[in-house]
């Protein structure tokens, strides 16, 4: 049963750890590599299939065309360069009027500080940016894989129940809505495959 749970869980983290490498690094020829790698068998998650269908379509085009589309497309939906009232994906611009960044930031960073996680010095962006709040529930994930492979379960609970306070109060609480930002306003069947994703595992 333990082994199961742990590989449920490196599964997840896998996941996870995907979701927020797409919103925390740029696409690049070694992205357009992982993509074209990916196993081309029908999958149960619907946003595994649309980005598998997405590798399909761009496999014989121009690699260059292929970044700049991805590119283009995840200014507009990432980084909020356009001109149709896209947010980017910010917890506390979808949490509703009243929530104030540095209110949210300063949850987070509790968050992150009662873990013993610290982002990267690389990392620019606000501990509130999805990419960071995904990578640290993925973090949350690995920490509880790691005690219940050395028979701590009380570890695994505390890590789990970490996650579980995470997700409730951060991340359950707004993914859902951008996910459907993804959906409606992406121009690459990359990124509406990323909103479904979403939308699945958080």
């Amino acid at each position: 049963m333990c082994e199961e749970r742990i590989a449920e869980l490196e599964e997840l983290s896998s996941v996870y750890s995907f979701l927020s490498s797409v919103f925390l690094t740029l696409p690049d020829q070694a992205f357009m590599d992982s993509l074209a790698a990916l196993p081309q068998e029908q999958n149960a998650s619907a946003g595994y299939n649309a980005i598998a269908e997405y590798a399909r379509e761009v496999a014989g085009r121009d690699r260059e065309e292929a970044l700049l589309d991805l590119g283009r497309d995840r200014a507009r939906l990432v980084r909020g360069a356009n001109n149709e009232g896209i947010e980017p994906p910010y917890e506390s611009l979808y949490l509703g009027k009243g929530a104030k960044s540095n209110t949210v930031c300063g949850s987070i960073n509790r968050f992150f500080a009662d873990a013993g996680f610290e982002k990267s010095d690389d990392v620019k962006d606000a501990p509130e940016q999805i990419g960071i709040e995904i990578n640290f529930v993925a973090t949350l994930v690995q920490h509880e894989i790691v005690a219940l492979r050395e028979g701590d379960a009380e570890g695994a609970e505390h890590w789990r129940d970490m996650r579980g306070h995470f997700m409730s109060q951060h991340l359950g609480r707004w993914a859902h809505e951008y996910a459907k930002v993804l959906q409606e306003h992406a121009n690459t069947a990359f990124y509406r495959g990323i909103g479904l994703l979403i939308e699945e595992v958080v």
